[in-house]
């Protein structure tokens, strides 16, 4: 298992057009504001409940899941591996289902990236989750009203609060 937030690791520098144009670690990416790739999932069970976690960095709730990959793999593979990382579960590539792909910077940190959304509707409870203590320190599911309350709160990041109003709340129910 690669080390949470590895401020080396090594990622794809990318063009407007989403092409790979070179490599950068994740810390110069982030410091200069050069454009890279990000992948994030909401998990939706059939209560149209949303889990989202918080990070144990910034005590923020955050994605489902969601991080940086790799200069060799893809969007849908890294999607993946972030799920596994951090919230212990192993789901096939078929379990998610890109809504969206667009360029987002929305951080004081330059964080200038694009990014794909999945969503995977599946029913897991929060027992059978085995968070890693590195990165989070919980998660919960959030229905529609509870995300609504939460969205006029501090207590959300930027892109997760951007793409939850934008994507998540218009398909519950």
């Amino acid at each position: 298992m690669k080390v949470s937030h590895n401020p080396d690791e090594v990622i794809a520098l990318v063009n407007d057009k989403d092409e790979v144009i070179g490599k950068t670690t994740r810390n110069e990416a982030h410091s200069k504001g050069l454009l890279h790739r990000e992948t994030y999932c909401y998990l939706i069970n059939s209560n149209n409940e949303v889990l989202l976690q918080r990070r144990k960095n910034n005590n923020l709730w955050d994605h489902s899941s969601a991080g940086h990959f790799s200069i060799n793999e893809t969007y849908e593979s890294g999607i993946v591996r972030e799920f596994e990382e951090e919230l212990g579960i192993r789901l096939a590539k078929k379990d998610f289902k890109e809504i969206s792909k667009e360029k987002i910077s929305l951080s004081a940190i330059k964080n200038i990236r694009i990014v794909k959304i999945f969503l995977v509707k599946k029913d897991i409870p929060l027992s059978n989750f085995k968070i890693n203590p590195d990165e989070l320190s919980e998660i919960k599911y959030f229905n529609k009203v509870e995300l609504k309350k939460l969205l006029l709160s501090n207590e959300l990041t930027l892109s997760a609060k951007y793409l939850i109003e934008k994507y998540v709340l218009p398909i519950l129910n």
